[in-house]
């Protein structure tokens, strides 16, 4: 399964769904192009929904790290929500867990932003 995602604005967040398998840099292209585009709209409380991604590799990690620095930078926030259980586990393994905020739903992610 490829790689693909979606972006919807909800309120004042950015929801973005992901599906497939993310392993290479060059498949997130749109995806950090679109983002940047509701930074500059003001929009800085973003919500990453995995529940149907299938793979990430360590390059998927660094997209993700990519994204909680550049929102944070700009004094955001970034909610990983419904993470596969093989992706949580390499989120243990990495201790990363540690660091980005997690919750079971999306809808719990947004009582965190809203």
């Amino acid at each position: 399964m490829s790689f693909s995602f979606e972006i919807k604005k909800e309120e004042s967040l950015i929801l973005i769904s992901l599906q497939g398998n993310l392993m290479g840099k060059e498949q997130v292209q749109g995806l950090l192009d679109e983002i940047d585009f509701f930074y500059n709209e003001g929009l800085k409380k973003i919500i990453i929904d995995l529940s149907e991604m299938q793979y990430m590799n360590s390059t998927g990690l660094s997209v993700l790290i990519n994204i909680f620095t550049q929102t944070r930078n700009k004094g955001g926030e970034v909610v990983i929500t419904n993470i596969p259980e093989k992706i949580n586990q390499l989120l243990i393994i990495t201790k990363l867990n540690s660091i980005f905020n997690i919750e079971e739903t999306v809808e719990e992610a947004k009582k965190i932003l809203i």
